[in-house]
């Protein structure tokens, strides 16, 4: 009898430790998602309108795992930790040009991060305007 009402208390304890664990991996996920998607959008605004014009098919890109050098190219760069390889980046920047000259005077820079989570998908996204001051 006292195990049968021993094991009763211990059910509801499991359960409330599963859904904690839970609940703090979202947390973790979303957490490094908005640190990534920060880093990513700081990088960008750091190239500058010039910047972006001149890495435009560098900016551009689609899904792809995050993986590999942070700063790609510099042999000195940290590697992301294995951890963020569950987490995938696309960015798209569209230009909009002057139509009296045709060239570009600002750039809309849109970002995604998603990652899977038991039973569902996540994304966020982030955004930035890159212009190009006295350009028209």
């Amino acid at each position: 009898m006292t195990l049968l009402v021993f094991s009763m208390g211990l059910l509801p304890l499991i359960v409330l430790f599963q859904t904690s664990h839970k609940s703090t991996a979202k947390a973790k996920n979303l957490m490094v998602a908005q640190s990534l998607g920060r880093t990513m959008i700081d990088e960008v605004r750091s190239m500058g309108f010039d910047g972006v014009r001149a890495n435009f098919s560098r900016v551009n890109h689609g899904w792809k795992q995050v993986t590999g050098s942070l700063v790609p190219g510099d042999a000195s760069s940290i590697n992301y930790p294995e951890y963020y390889g569950k987490f995938e980046t696309m960015m798209v920047a569209d230009e909009l040009r002057d139509p009296r000259t045709d060239r570009p005077y600002k750039y809309l820079v849109k970002l995604s991060v998603r990652w899977q989570e038991p039973g569902i998908q996540q994304e966020i996204g982030f955004g930035t305007v890159m212009v190009k001051y006295g350009a028209r």
